[in-house]
């Protein structure tokens, strides 16, 4: 259990470098955007990042002093059970981080910005994919499920309308855990995982 949470402290810690280096990208773009929708286009991206960066900053010392206090980890723990909600939460977060990469991606295309994007998307990609395994594996060694409706992406929902789910973010149960951790997401990568193209990034 101790090393699924140090795996989601990791992801989450890395997710928070990656949220302040896309924020600093969107201010100038904020700033200099060209009309009123431009500029609340990118504002409204950046206010739900800037929203999940505090939520971060809350969540990550109490994940952290959970990882350092072992036996304090027990379905029987209250603040251990609410810690969990907030990480499925975050876990959605995630999922929405990985949505607003993409979409800067066709603003940001033959920028010098592109390249830093694409790595900060293909690590999310991989993260996000990570994130759900090992929180779903915490689930079971608690015996305790924790799934709150409201981390479940649109995508994911079993019984959404199939034309508004976008297929290339649809959970994929073939991936196990252990192959998580060795996968460096690239757009080939994801289309041999997800049997989808990714024409819409890769062009």
């Amino acid at each position: 259990m101790i090393e699924n949470l140090k795996e989601i402290l990791e992801i989450l810690l890395r997710s928070k470098d990656a949220l302040i280096k896309f924020k600093n990208i969107l201010e100038p773009t904020i700033e200099q955007a060209k009309d009123a929708h431009e500029r609340l286009y990118w504002h409204h991206i950046y206010e739900e990042e800037e929203h999940r960066l505090d939520r971060l900053k809350a969540l990550l010392p109490k994940l952290q002093a959970q990882v350092q206090n072992e036996s304090s980890l027990s379905k029987e723990n209250g603040d251990f059970l609410r810690l969990l909600q907030d990480i499925s939460l975050e876990k959605f977060g995630l999922h929405n981080f990985l949505e607003h990469l993409d979409l800067s991606l066709f603003h940001y295309k033959d920028t010098e910005y592109q390249g830093i994007i694409e790595q900060l998307r293909n690590r999310t990609a991989e993260d996000y994919q990570k994130i759900k395994y090992t929180f779903e594996a915490l689930n079971k060694e608690l015996d305790a499920p924790i799934h709150l409706e409201s981390s479940i992406p649109t995508d994911e929902k079993e019984n959404q309308l199939e034309h508004l789910k976008i297929k290339e973010y649809i959970q994929q149960n073939t991936i196990q855990p252990a192959m998580v951790k060795k996968l460096s997401l690239t757009v080939g990568s994801l289309k041999n995982m997800e049997g989808g193209e990714r024409s819409w990034i890769n062009r």
